[in-house]
Protein backbone atom coordinates (compact mmCIF):
# COMPACT_ATOMS: atom_id res chain seq x y z
CA UNK A 1 0.00 0.00 0.00
CA UNK A 2 1.21 3.74 -0.44
CA UNK A 3 -0.07 6.38 1.93
CA UNK A 4 1.38 9.50 1.81
CA UNK A 5 4.33 9.17 -0.86
CA UNK A 6 5.34 6.14 1.51
CA UNK A 7 5.44 2.38 0.56
CA UNK A 8 4.06 0.42 3.51
CA UNK A 9 5.28 -3.84 3.02
CA UNK A 10 4.53 -6.20 5.43
CA UNK A 11 7.61 -8.71 6.86
CA UNK A 12 6.21 -12.45 6.51
CA UNK A 13 6.58 -12.62 10.28
CA UNK A 14 3.88 -9.51 10.57
CA UNK A 15 1.73 -10.67 7.42
CA UNK A 16 1.32 -13.98 9.26
CA UNK A 17 0.43 -12.05 12.54
CA UNK A 18 -1.99 -9.76 10.74
CA UNK A 19 -3.75 -12.48 8.65
CA UNK A 20 -4.37 -14.41 11.89
CA UNK A 21 -5.64 -11.43 13.65
CA UNK A 22 -8.19 -10.59 10.48
CA UNK A 23 -9.22 -13.90 10.44
CA UNK A 24 -9.80 -14.11 14.22
CA UNK A 25 -12.04 -10.62 13.94
CA UNK A 26 -14.10 -11.68 10.79
CA UNK A 27 -15.00 -14.52 13.25
CA UNK A 28 -15.98 -12.25 15.86
CA UNK A 29 -18.08 -10.67 13.71
CA UNK A 30 -20.04 -13.19 12.76
CA UNK A 31 -20.31 -14.76 16.42
CA UNK A 32 -20.66 -11.62 18.66
CA UNK A 33 -23.31 -8.56 18.81
CA UNK A 34 -22.55 -5.14 17.56
CA UNK A 35 -21.70 -4.44 21.36
CA UNK A 36 -19.55 -6.72 22.12
CA UNK A 37 -17.30 -7.16 18.81
CA UNK A 38 -17.00 -3.39 18.94
CA UNK A 39 -15.60 -4.04 22.84
CA UNK A 40 -13.63 -6.79 22.15
CA UNK A 41 -9.74 -6.54 22.84
CA UNK A 42 -8.92 -8.37 19.69
CA UNK A 43 -11.34 -6.13 17.41
CA UNK A 44 -9.03 -2.87 19.29
CA UNK A 45 -6.04 -4.35 18.79
CA UNK A 46 -6.77 -4.78 15.02
CA UNK A 47 -8.70 -1.80 14.46
CA UNK A 48 -5.49 0.10 16.56
CA UNK A 49 -2.97 -1.49 14.54
CA UNK A 50 -4.93 -0.45 11.15
CA UNK A 51 -4.92 3.29 12.49
CA UNK A 52 -1.12 2.75 13.51
CA UNK A 53 0.12 1.57 9.95
CA UNK A 54 -2.50 3.83 7.80
CA UNK A 55 -1.88 6.79 9.53
CA UNK A 56 0.41 7.43 12.41
CA UNK A 57 3.57 5.72 11.41
CA UNK A 58 3.23 7.12 7.00
CA UNK A 59 2.11 10.62 9.18
CA UNK A 60 5.79 11.14 9.78
CA UNK A 61 7.91 7.27 10.05
CA UNK A 62 10.96 9.43 11.38
CA UNK A 63 9.57 11.04 14.37
CA UNK A 64 11.80 10.90 17.30
CA UNK A 65 8.61 9.41 19.55
CA UNK A 66 8.91 6.04 17.11
CA UNK A 67 13.05 5.57 17.72
CA UNK A 68 14.52 3.17 19.56
CA UNK A 69 17.45 3.28 21.16
CA UNK A 70 20.97 1.16 20.93
CA UNK A 71 20.96 -1.41 20.15
CA UNK A 72 18.00 -1.24 18.41
CA UNK A 73 18.32 2.33 16.92
CA UNK A 74 18.14 1.39 13.02
CA UNK A 75 14.73 0.34 13.75
CA UNK A 76 11.58 1.80 15.35
CA UNK A 77 8.78 1.03 17.12
CA UNK A 78 4.61 2.28 17.72
CA UNK A 79 4.16 2.47 21.42
CA UNK A 80 0.66 4.04 22.62
CA UNK A 81 -0.98 6.08 20.24
CA UNK A 82 -4.17 3.81 20.15
CA UNK A 83 -2.36 0.51 20.60
CA UNK A 84 -3.47 -1.52 23.60
CA UNK A 85 -1.01 -1.05 26.17
CA UNK A 86 2.10 -2.87 26.57
CA UNK A 87 2.26 -3.91 22.46
CA UNK A 88 4.89 -2.58 20.51
CA UNK A 89 4.63 -2.30 16.85
CA UNK A 90 7.86 -2.80 15.63
CA UNK A 91 9.30 -1.22 11.41
CA UNK A 92 12.14 -0.21 9.12
CA UNK A 93 11.96 3.00 7.13
CA UNK A 94 14.13 3.39 4.52
CA UNK A 95 13.96 7.56 3.51
CA UNK A 96 15.91 7.35 0.68
CA UNK A 97 13.39 4.67 -1.19
CA UNK A 98 10.26 6.01 1.02
CA UNK A 99 9.90 2.55 1.99
CA UNK A 100 8.52 1.37 5.41
CA UNK A 101 8.81 -2.57 6.33
CA UNK A 102 6.52 -3.70 9.36
CA UNK A 103 8.02 -6.17 11.12
CA UNK A 104 6.74 -7.86 13.87
CA UNK A 105 4.03 -6.93 16.46
CA UNK A 106 5.40 -7.63 19.81
CA UNK A 107 3.10 -8.90 22.50
CA UNK A 108 2.20 -7.43 25.46
CA UNK A 109 5.79 -6.54 27.41
CA UNK A 110 6.14 -7.31 30.79
CA UNK A 111 9.82 -5.60 32.04
CA UNK A 112 12.11 -7.54 33.16
CA UNK A 113 10.55 -10.63 31.73
CA UNK A 114 12.77 -13.58 29.38
CA UNK A 115 10.17 -12.74 26.87
CA UNK A 116 9.92 -8.94 27.06
CA UNK A 117 9.07 -8.14 23.35
CA UNK A 118 12.05 -5.32 22.90
CA UNK A 119 14.77 -8.74 24.58
CA UNK A 120 12.60 -10.90 21.64
CA UNK A 121 12.68 -8.34 18.79
CA UNK A 122 16.84 -8.15 19.63
CA UNK A 123 17.62 -11.83 19.58
CA UNK A 124 15.21 -11.84 16.16
CA UNK A 125 17.69 -8.95 14.84
CA UNK A 126 20.95 -9.98 16.16
CA UNK A 127 19.81 -13.53 14.20
CA UNK A 128 19.55 -11.81 11.20
CA UNK A 129 16.17 -12.06 11.00
CA UNK A 130 15.68 -8.31 10.12
CA UNK A 131 18.76 -7.28 8.22
CA UNK A 132 19.38 -3.19 7.61
CA UNK A 133 19.36 -2.79 3.61
CA UNK A 134 16.03 -2.40 1.46
CA UNK A 135 17.49 -5.29 -0.55
CA UNK A 136 18.71 -8.07 2.14
CA UNK A 137 15.12 -7.62 4.04
CA UNK A 138 13.06 -8.15 0.75
CA UNK A 139 15.59 -11.01 0.13
CA UNK A 140 14.84 -12.18 3.23
CA UNK A 141 11.48 -12.03 3.22
CA UNK A 142 11.39 -14.76 -0.27
CA UNK A 143 13.27 -17.09 1.06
Amino acid sequence: MKINGWTILFHPLFNDQWQQLLNLVKSLRSRLSQKDFIQHPQVKLFKALTVGIEEKIPNDPLASYFALRKPLDKYSRLKKMGLPNRYRLFFKVFPQQKVIIILWLGFPRKEGDKKDCYRVFAKMVKKGQFPLSLKDLIDSDNE
